[in-house]
C-alpha cells in the first residue's frame, strides 16, 4: 500500500502541474511559452533516470530511493509554488527527478514482491495515480473558483501526505525493517515467472513500452485541444472533457487484477488495443461533444492496461537486474512523453489536428501486431 500511495502522490503533483501553469504564468507575468516547457522537464528527467538511474537505485536500495523520490516530489512542488521564476524552474526540475525515481522504483519493487502478479499490481498502483491525476486539476480549479490561491488546491491536499510517507520511511525503525519485505532491496532472487513474463531480450519489450506511453500521452496532452478545435469547447469545459480519458484509465486500472489474472499479456494487450481503437474511433469521428467524450472515456479504458502490462514484461526481462530494466522503462517513457506529443503537434500544424491524430490508431496497430506475434515466440527463452 505504501508503494501505491507514493505513486498516487506523484500522479497528483505531476499531473496537477498542467493545471497550475496558467495561474503560474499570470503570477510571474511571463509569456505562455516561458512556462509551457515545464512539463518537458519531467520527460527530460525520465530520460536521465533511464540512462543513469539504474545504478543509483541499485546502490541506494528501493527504500532509500523511494524516500529520495518522495522528498524530491515534495521539495519540487514547494519550489514550484515559489514567487520567483528561477525557483519555479528549479522546482519543475526537482519534481521531475522525484517522479523519474518513482516510476523506476515502483515497478521494480512490485515485481520483486509479486513476480507472478506484477502486471495487475503495477496497474493497480497506476490506478491510484490515475485517480489522483483526475483530482489534481479539480482541486486547483476549485481553489481558484472559491477565490483562494491556486497553491491551496495544488499543495494542501497532497503535500502533507507526501511528508507523512517520507516520515514513515525515514524515522520509524520498525517500518524500515518491514519495508525491506514490502519495498525490497536493490534486487531479489529470480522466482518462477508467469506465462509471458519469462526472462528475455529487452529491445522488443522496450519498444512496446515506448508505443504504449506514446499513445497515452498523445491523448493526455492534446485531447483538450481536440475538444476546443472540433467542438468549440470553452477554456474550462475542454480540460474537463479531456479528463474523461484519465477517468477511463483509472476505472480500468482499478479492476486490473480481475482483467489480467490468468491471461497471457499478449492477449491483454490485443484486447486493450482493440478497445482503445474502438473508443478512439468514436472520439475522433463523433460530431457531438457528449458522444466524443464517451468515446474518449472508452479510449482511456482501453489504453489503461497497456503501460502496466508492457512495463511488467520489460522488468521481467532481466530478473537478475530489475532495477536496470526499470531504468530502461523510464527511458522509454521519457522519450515517448517528450517526443510523441511534440511530433503530433508539429504534424497538426501541417495537416490539422484531426488528421494528425490518426497517428494514435497507427501506434495501436503496431503495438497490437507485436503482441500478436508474442505467442509464436514463447518456445524461445529470449522473446522480444
Amino acid at each position: 500500500m505504501l508503494l501505491y500511495a507514493a505513486l498516487g502522490v506523484m500522479g497528483y503533483l505531476t499531473n496537477g502541474m498542467g493545471a497550475v501553469l496558467g495561474p503560474l504564468q499570470r503570477q510571474l507575468q511571463v509569456s505562455r511559452a516561458q512556462v509551457a516547457f515545464y512539463p518537458s522537464l519531467f520527460a527530460g528527467a525520465l530520460v536521465a533516470a533511464g540512462l543513469l538511474g539504474g545504478g543509483a537505485v541499485q546502490r541506494l536500495g528501493h527504500r532509500r530511493a523511494l524516500a529520495a523520490a518522495l522528498g524530491g516530489l515534495a521539495a519540487g512542488a514547494a519550489l514550484l509554488a515559489a514567487p520567483s521564476r528561477l525557483l519555479t524552474v528549479v522546482g519543475a526540475v526537482v519534481l521531475g527527478v522525484g517522479g523519474a525515481l518513482m516510476v523506476q522504483v515502483v515497478p521494480a519493487a512490485l515485481t520483486n514482491r509479486q513476480p507472478t502478479a506484477a502486471s495487475p499490481a503495477i496497474a493497480e498502483a497506476n490506478a491510484v495515480s490515475s485517480f489522483a491525476s483526475v483530482l489534481a486539476p479539480a482541486a486547483v480549479a476549485a481553489a481558484v473558483w472559491l477565490g483562494a490561491d491556486w497553491r491551496i488546491g495544488y499543495l494542501l491536499p497532497v503535500l502533507p501526505a507526501a511528508l507523512g510517507l517520507l516520515l514513515m520511511l525515514l524515522v520509524r525503525a520498525s517500518l524500515r525493517a518491514g519495508l525491506h519485505g514490502e519495498v525490497g532491496g536493490p534486487e531479489s532472487l529470480p522466482r518462477p515467472a508467469a506465462a509471458g513474463f519469462e526472462p528475455g531480450r529487452l529491445p522488443g519489450r522496450w519498444m512496446d513500452v515506448l508505443l504504449a506511453v506514446s499513445v497515452e500521452f498523445c491523448l493526455v496532452f492534446w485531447a483538450a485541444e481536440a475538444f476546443r478545435d472540433w467542438h468549440g469547447a470553452g477554456p474550462a469545459a475542454a480540460p474537463a472533457l479531456a479528463g474523461t480519458f484519465l477517468l477511463g484509465m483509472a476505472m480500468t486500472r482499478a479492476a486490473a487484477s480481475r482483467l489480467t489474472t490468468g491471461r497471457h499479456p499478449s492477449a491483454v494487450v490485443l484486447g486493450a488495443c482493440g478497445a482503445a481503437a474502438a473508443g478512439f474511433a468514436a472520439f475522433w469521428s463523433s460530431p457531438g461533444t457528449a458522444a466524443a467524450a464517451v468515446g474518449l472515456l472508452l479510449t482511456g479504458a482501453g489504453v489503461a492496461l497497456l503501460y502496466p502490462v508492457t512495463v511488467a514484461r520489460l522488468v521481467a526481462a532481466w530478473p537478475h537486474a530489475r532495477d536496470r530494466a526499470a531504468a530502461r522503462g523510464a527511458l522509454a517513457s521519457g522519450l515517448a512523453i517528450g517526443v510523441a506529443p511534440l511530433l503530433l503537434a508539429r504534424l497538426a500544424d501541417v495537416v490539422g489536428l484531426r488528421a494528425a491524430y490518426l497517428v494514435v490508431p497507427v501506434l495501436l496497430a503496431v503495438l497490437a501486431a507485436r503482441a500478436a506475434l508474442v505467442p509464436r515466440r514463447q518456445s524461445s527463452r529470449f522473446d522480444g
